[in-house]
């Protein structure tokens, strides 16, 4: 296993902390007929290609819609398609864009941890991109609602998991320790539910 850099554990940390934050929202009869509906989309099979190549040809870690957007703009050939949807992550589904290339589909975003070179993926047509309402970015809707980050199954776990993870952030432990605490503490309870 790589060693991280001390830049490395704090991006991390603050990845984890952004990532936990955005998926302890309320629960709503939404998301779960919206988790219900997608589940039934045909899945895709998605390459992830090297995180080396991707970096080379510009891709920014974790920032996938961006990416994507800017390999279809690109693409002076007019191959490639920005496709957004779903990738399958344990029993919730992360709202994710990949681009289509000739038939074949392949993730844009590199990761800065180890991660499967294939991944299930549900493209979802009912995603729609709107300018913000300052102009300055585009916001993902489907069927007129501002998506979630994430379609959750269990959203009380989320919920309790930043709720843990925030109680040691206010102790002075630093984001990415609080982030090992938390995958260890609570990680036994998701991988239980089908969460991890």
């Amino acid at each position: 296993m790589k060693l991280l850099s001390e830049s490395e554990k704090r991006e991390l940390g603050e990845l984890a902390r952004r990532n936990m934050e955005s998926m302890a929202f309320p629960a709503s009869e939404w998301e779960a007929s919206t988790l219900a509906e997608v589940l039934t989309f045909p899945r895709v099979s998605v390459t992830r290609p090297h995180d080396h190549e991707l970096i080379t040809a510009g891709m920014v870690p974790y920032h996938c819609h961006s990416n994507c957007a800017a390999q279809q703009a690109n693409d002076t050939e007019g191959r490639s398609r920005h496709v957004s949807g779903w990738i399958v992550y344990g029993v919730d589904l992360v709202l994710h864009s990949v681009v289509r290339i000739d038939g074949e589909w392949f993730c844009m975003t590199p990761q800065l941890v180890p991660t499967p070179s294939r991944f299930q993926f549900i493209p979802d047509p009912l995603i729609e991109w709107r300018l913000s309402s300052d102009g300055d970015f585009n916001v993902p809707y489907r069927r007129g609602v501002a998506l979630p980050d994430a379609l959750r199954k269990y959203p009380e776990e989320h919920i309790r998991a930043w709720n843990h993870f925030r109680q040691l952030l206010a102790k002075g432990v630093s984001a990415f320790d609080a982030r090992e605490d938390t995958a260890l503490k609570l990680g036994a309870d998701f991988r239980a539910k089908g969460i991890l």
